[in-house]
């Protein structure tokens, strides 16, 4: 059968074999719920990029970013830990501080020697009482058992960030009696039971060391203060780059749900016209019924 368009006839083929047309209209189909269902996905898990099939090139930087964070993590744990053992130690040896100072008021009365022997004696045995809550508190400041102020305290190592080469140390502060910071200057070690043991008076000398002392543990709490505060500083920076790192890993990989949503209307739109034009090739074979009648 031909059919005369624009001037020029063209042939129309009638065939209940190759149904050219019912194959274009479903192939149409096909695309058209490929693509919505790829739509779907997107919006179901609200990711772009969810596999390395949907875009090899931006998920492989996605998973090296969280690669990165995931890092990170690891170190601010380090730190939240480290946190909590500093903070542990500089309570305590704030508490020390406090002792020493209550310590020398006893051991500066004790050096009067307008006080008989039992007087001052009574004052010394305050002292040793006083030192020992003192060492008390060095031995119980530990946290994750870790303690920074016991005798023969070790250094701490902390992870600062994803790099396991930047570590921040920690330095132990030994508040043991004769540890080296903290002295009470008497002849034994603490704790004792009393000032007993003491064969003389305590001098000017004695106060004069007991003094040094307390210098040398108010600059081992500053110390602990200025590692405490770095530690701060530290967890903010790492809580800024795991935050930004978040919003690029999104940016790079995230849907938009909201384009994502109108191509879906879109899509549906035309399967709906497609659905129409498939009906419509499927009549076109009917046709040839009409020349047999």
């Amino acid at each position: 059968m031909r059919a005369r368009h624009g001037g020029e006839t063209a042939r129309v083929i009638y065939s209940v074999h190759s149904m050219a047309a019912v194959n274009s209209a479903l192939q149409h189909m096909t695309a058209l719920e490929e693509k919505r269902t790829a739509i779907q996905e997107r919006i179901v898990t609200g990711l772009r990029v969810a596999t390395a099939s949907d875009d090899g090139a931006i998920w492989a930087l996605a998973q090296g970013m969280r690669a990165s964070n995931g890092a990170r993590g690891e170190a601010l744990t380090s730190i939240d830990l480290a946190t909590g053992v500093v903070e542990t130690a500089l309570a305590a040896a704030e508490g020390i501080s406090d002792l020493m100072v209550e310590m020398q008021s006893k051991l500066v009365a004790a050096t009067d020697t307008s006080l008989d022997e039992t007087s001052w004696r009574t004052l010394m045995d305050d002292f040793v009482a006083l030192g020992n809550q003192a060492q008390r508190l060095a031995d119980n400041a530990g946290f994750n058992d870790i303690n920074l102020l016991e005798a023969g305290a070790a250094d701490i190592s902390v992870l600062v960030s994803g790099n396991p080469a930047q570590q921040m140390t920690i330095g132990a502060e030994d508040l043991s009696d004769g540890g080296g910071i903290f002295d009470s200057t008497l002849p034994a070690t603490l704790p004792q039971t009393d000032a007993g043991f003491m064969t003389g008076r305590p001098d000017a000398a004695m106060v004069s060391d007991f003094e040094d002392s307390i210098v040398a543990v108010n600059a081992a709490v500053s110390r602990l203060g200025v590692s405490l505060k770095t530690l701060g500083v530290q967890r903010t920076l790492l809580v800024k780059q795991i935050d930004e790192t978040e919003t690029g890993i999104g940016n790079l990989v995230d849907a938009d749900l909201g384009r994502e949503g109108a191509r879906l209307e879109a899509i549906l739109v035309r399967e709906q016209l497609g659905m129409q034009a498939l009906e419509i090739a499927n009549r076109r074979p009917q046709a040839i019924l009409q020349f047999f009648q």
